[in-house]
């Protein structure tokens, strides 16, 4: 069940936010202890825990600097070795002894400048305790699971919500869930259940086949009999409002990389009387390069504003007091149906959805606009040009981008505007992760995940962005 809402890999890092630390690893114990790889799991911890797995007591007395513990890690990780998994269940002493900045600068080395092993992290801390370091974790990490309490007395529930690392429909969603004998177990529907209810699997599936049959002679259209669709997420919602009255085929165009994933989506809808499909022509598309054409190959070549002015595409940007002002009128929409903390959560969410289907408009007409079949895979090692094409070209932004490992990059940011005079503890260019995710997906067909790390709203120099390319 858990495999079914979040996209967690080994090489990945996540932060697990609780109440008091008992319930982070209550709940990584029951998540993790039927894992076929649980003898590669350890948990370093400053004090006894109560867990199946290996433990590694973590000494304060015995780490004279910070240098130690970084020692201390290695060896854990070469311990566990590949497709291994550390839990750090040590965070809150570390940092009185340390200091906050001192041990974000470890974990970010940890994480970012060690070459991957494949290693996966999760770093246990309580919410709200160490409020700066919580915000920058979260910043520096693929993802973030937050466990909270829902209701009150005998209706208590613990819950959780996944943040980046999940489908998008699922992103910051509450799921309920308890642990049973050592299984976690998650509300869906009514029951409590750690496997994914088969009932009407048969009769999706089925329809998820017509749909491949059909692929270029089916539109989609809003269902006269729907239903308001303010159960679905904000994802959803979204993604219904973009595909109205498209094709499968534009579907595949547009989200190549889950294709797959949004026909069963698309599967479901249908069968709950949301949307239907209607017949129509199939798409002529006129003949393209399903290889780098000439033109293509020398504009890559070229600097990023010498590349646009060969290939005839000037750079558009909007002032920012009209973005703003946009901002303002989506903000005062959307809050008449929610609270503020839903309003923020919600509105970030939007703006960078809608700059990822920006993003991923530019790159199809672009693609058709040099002879490219938007079918076309491009070789990674064009990966920080076309990005830098992609920021220039909406933002005239000169982004500095370097490969850390074979799937992680680091994208900095010295001209950024998107926060100016913003002050926030937080990063708030969330329009760019947008842009650089939507240009990505279509140019190489893969997920990646981005998020920012470092954001001039918070003091730093530079908005810096880890961008990911999240391998099947």
């Amino acid at each position: 069940m858990f495999d079914h809402i979040a996209n967690i890999s080994f090489g990945y890092s996540l932060a697990v936010l609780d109440i008091t630390r008992f319930e982070s690893l209550q709940f990584l114990n029951a998540l993790l202890g039927a894992s076929p790889c649980r003898d590669k799991i350890l948990v370093m911890s400053c004090e006894p825990v109560d867990t199946p797995f290996k433990v590694k007591r973590v000494d304060l007395d015995k780490l004279h600097d910070p240098t130690d513990l970084s020692i201390e890690v290695d060896r854990c990780r070469r311990a566990v070795g590949r497709h291994g998994i550390l839990i750090h269940h040590y965070l809150p002493h570390i940092i009185v002894k340390e200091g906050e900045e001192l041990v974000l600068r470890m974990i970010e080395y940890w994480l970012m400048k060690q070459p991957s092993d494949e290693t996966a992290h999760f770093f246990t801390l309580p919410q709200a305790t160490f409020p700066f370091f919580e915000k920058k974790l979260q910043a520096l990490v693929s993802g973030v699971i937050s466990i909270n309490v829902l209701g009150s007395g005998k209706g208590r529930v613990l819950s959780f919500q996944i943040l980046r690392t999940c489908r998008p429909e699922f992103h910051m969603e509450d799921f309920p869930f308890i642990v049973d004998r050592g299984r976690l177990l998650i509300k869906w529907g009514d029951t409590f259940t750690d496997t994914l209810p088969s009932e009407g699997e048969n009769v999706i599936k089925e329809r998820v086949e017509y749909l491949k049959a059909n692929f270029n002679t089916l539109k989609i259209t809003r269902s006269s009999a729907a239903q308001p669709s303010e159960r679905l997420s904000t994802y959803d919602r979204w993604l219904l409002s973009q595909i109205m009255g498209w094709t499968l085929t534009d579907v595949g165009h547009y989200f190549p990389e889950s294709i797959n994933e949004l026909l069963r989506k698309l599967a479901v809808w249908n069968l709950r009387g949301l949307i239907k499909f209607e017949p129509t022509e199939p798409k002529v598309y006129p003949q393209l390069s399903k290889y780098l054409r000439l033109r293509s190959r020398f504009a890559l070549a070229l600097p990023t504003r010498a590349a646009l002015l060969f290939l005839k595409r000037r750079h558009h940007t909007i002032p920012m007091k009209v973005y703003h002002a946009l901002r303002r009128s989506v903000q005062a929409f959307i809050s008449e149906r929610m609270d503020e903390n839903d309003l923020a959560r919600e509105l970030s969410e939007l703006e960078t959805y809608f700059q990822d289907m920006t993003a991923r408009s530019a790159a199809i007409e672009t693609y058709r606009e040099l002879g490219q079949d938007p079918s076309f895979i491009f070789n990674l090692k064009y990966l920080p040009k076309l990005v830098s094409l992609a920021m220039y070209y909406g933002y005239a932004l000169n982004p500095k981008i370097q490969r850390i490992s074979d799937d992680l990059y680091e994208i900095e940011v010295r001209d950024c505007f998107i926060c100016s005079g913003v002050q926030s503890e937080s990063p708030v260019c969330q329009l760019l992760v947008g842009t650089i995710v939507g240009c990505c997906s279509i140019c190489y067909k893969d997920r990646f995940a981005c998020n920012e790390v470092k954001c001039k709203a918070s003091g730093d120099k530079s908005c810096i962005f880890y961008l990911r390319r999240l391998t099947s």
